[in-house]
């Protein structure tokens, strides 16, 4: 099973494609887009929501400090403070379509 990787030029080659614009037009917007996303969740706010209707839910959520965390080369027992962790879901419309068999994708 392989699998596939996009960049985001990728993204903005196939967006130019759909809405017949020049790429190097649509590749500043689409960089545009992911700093903007980049900064909203990099704010120093312990939970953020950036919902994409349509497609899906970006969320940073906290995480609890787990005072005995054990390091598994050194069995060392170690303090993790809390932190934020990065969370996507997936919109209606894309579920939809990732629940759909991959012998029916492949045909």
């Amino acid at each position: 099973m392989s699998s596939i990787t996009y960049t985001k030029r990728d993204v903005a080659r196939s967006t130019a494609r759909k809405l017949g614009l020049k790429i190097y037009m649509v590749e500043e917007i689409v960089d545009g887009v992911f700093t903007t996303l980049r900064e909203m969740m990099s704010k120093e706010v312990p939970s953020i929501r950036i919902e994409v209707r349509n497609f899906g839910v970006f969320e940073v959520k906290p995480t609890k400090a787990k005072p005995k965390a054990r390091n598994p080369r050194t069995n060392e027992i170690i303090h993790v403070p809390p932190r934020r962790k990065t969370h996507f879901r997936p919109g209606k419309l894309l579920k939809q379509s990732l629940r759909q068999p991959l012998d029916t994708l492949r045909g």
